[in-house]
C-alpha cells in the first residue's frame, strides 16, 4: 500500500507551520524577558507592531487588498492584529499565563474545526476529530496545574483567553472565505495594526510611551528581534500562508504546540523546571499535529 500524496504546496505549508509555531513559542520567553526588565505590555506591543507594521507596509503596498473591501480589511485585522494581542493581554490581567498556555490554544483547536464546517462546509477529515482529544489532552498535561491555581477572578481572565483563541480561529476562517492569500493576510494584520499606535501613544503620553524603552535599551533590542522580526514578521506570515494552504481545521493543530515549545524554551534559557506531565504532554501535543495534518 503506497502513501496518500500531498498535494503540491501542502508538505511546505506543513514545514511552514512547524517553522512559524517555534517562532511564536519564543514569543513566552521574550515577553517574560520584557517585562522582567522594565517593559510594559503597552511597551512590547509597540515594539512589536511598530517593527512588523513598518516591515510589512511596503509589502502591502506592492500586494494590495486583492479586492477586499475596507469593511474586510478591519475585520480581518480586528481578528488577527493588534486587537487580538491586546485582547489576550486583557486577559492576561485577571488570569495567570499558565492558564493562557491551554486556554488560548486550546480555543483555536475547538473552534476552527467547528467554524469551518459551519461557515465554510468544510467538513473536519478523520484525523482532524481523532487528534483533537490528543491535542487537549497533552495541553492540560502541559498547563493544566495551572488553571487550579488563580485569583477568585480568574475565570473571567478565563473567558478572555478561550475567546481570544476563538478570535485567531476565526481569522483563519476569514482568510478562507475570502480566500485571500497567506502573505497578503499577513500584511495587511500587521500593518493595518500601525494606526493604533499612535493612538496608544497620546493616549497614554509620549513620555510614558518611550522612556521606559529608552531606559531599557537592551531590552528592547530584544523585543525588537523576537517581537518584531521573529514573531511579528516571520511567525506570522509562516502561519498565515500555512493557514490558506491547509486550510483553518488542518492549521488549528499548529498552535498547541506553542505552549509545549515555550516550556522548553523557558527550561533552556530560563532555567525553569519541567515535570514529567509536561514533558508527556509535549509528546501527545506532536503527536496530535503529526495526525492532524495529514489527509
Amino acid at each position: 500500500m503506497t502513501a496518500p500524496v500531498r498535494p503540491a504546496g501542502e508538505g511546505a505549508a506543513v514545514v511552514f507551520g512547524v517553522l512559524a509555531v517555534i517562532m511564536f513559542s519564543s514569543n513566552f520567553v521574550a515577553t517574560r524577558h520584557g517585562l522582567a526588565h522594565g517593559l510594559g505590555l503597552p511597551e512590547l506591543a509597540l515594539i512589536r507592531y511598530g517593527v512588523s507594521g513598518l516591515i510589512a507596509l511596503p509589502l502591502l503596498l506592492r500586494l494590495g487588498l486583492g479586492g477586499l473591501s475596507w469593511k474586510q480589511v478591519a475585520l480581518l485585522v480586528a481578528l488577527g492584529g493588534i486587537p487580538y494581542f491586546l485582547f489576550t493581554a486583557i486577559g492576561l490581567l485577571f488570569a495567570p499565563a499558565s492558564h493562557a498556555a491551554v486556554l488560548n490554544p486550546g480555543g483555536v483547536v475547538t473552534a476552527a474545526p467547528l467554524l469551518g464546517w459551519l461557515l465554510l462546509r468544510e467538513r473536519p477529515s478523520r484525523n482532524v476529530l481523532l487528534c483533537l482529544p490528543i491535542l487537549l489532552a497533552g495541553l492540560l498535561l502541559v498547563g493544566g496545574a495551572g488553571l487550579m491555581k488563580g485569583a477568585p477572578g480568574a475565570w473571567i481572565g478565563d473567558l478572555i483567553l478561550y475567546a481570544s483563541g476563538v478570535q485567531w480561529a476565526c481569522y483563519g476562517i476569514a482568510l478562507r472565505a475570502w480566500n485571500v492569500p497567506g502573505l497578503r493576510g499577513a500584511a495587511i494584520i500587521t500593518a493595518g495594526s500601525l494606526p493604533w499606535l499612535p493612538i496608544q501613544v497620546l493616549a497614554l503620553g509620549p513620555a510614558e510611551s518611550i522612556s521606559p524603552i529608552l531606559a531599557n535599551p537592551e531590552a528592547a533590542l530584544i523585543q525588537v528581534v523576537f517581537q518584531g522580526l521573529v514573531v511579528g514578521v516571520g511567525g506570522t506570515a509562516l502561519y498565515s500562508v500555512a493557514l490558506s494552504r491547509l486550510g483553518p481545521a488542518r492549521a488549528a493543530m499548529f498552535p498547541p504546540l506553542v505552549p509545549a515549545l515555550g516550556t522548553l524554551w523557558a527550561a533552556l534559557l530560563l532555567g525553569e523546571v519541567v515535570t514529567l506531565p509536561q514533558v508527556i504532554g509535549a509528546a501527545l501535543v506532536i503527536l496530535g499535529m503529526v495526525i492532524g495534518t495529514r489527509r
